[in-house]
């Protein structure tokens, strides 16, 4: 039985120790369709939790449990669905948690690659 949190009056699943997030580069999405289309194709993935789709910034963030998907899993889904992916780079800032594409600094502290 999946575990649910109450977040205001929105329930939410309780993040797992098998729960992974991964940052996705995606080319070829111009518009919201494509960046729906992407979203689908991810959240048809079996094991994938929860799949964000910024058509704004090229990308997807997608939790998913590590014990049912992998990674290339994921970039093939988006392939399937007919655009480029490859896993980002992501860099989080040590003090408030801002996650950018690149390295730097961010409320005066260094980001660190997260791997």
């Amino acid at each position: 039985m999946l575990a649910m949190a109450v977040l205001g009056m929105v329930c939410a699943p309780l993040a797992r120790a098998d729960d992974k997030k991964v940052t996705l580069k995606v080319n070829g999405m111009t518009c919201a369709a494509c960046s729906t289309s992407v979203e689908k194709a991810l959240k048809g993935v079996s094991g994938v939790k929860e799949a964000k789709v910024h058509l704004d910034k090229s990308q997807a963030d997608v939790t998913y449990d590590h014990a049912k998907v992998k990674p290339n899993k994921l970039i093939a889904a988006v392939k399937k669905a007919g655009f480029k992916a490859e896993q980002a780079t992501v860099y989080k800032c040590e003090v408030c948690g801002h996650t950018d594409d690149k390295p730097g600094k961010c409320c005066g502290a260094p980001t660190r690659k997260v791997e």
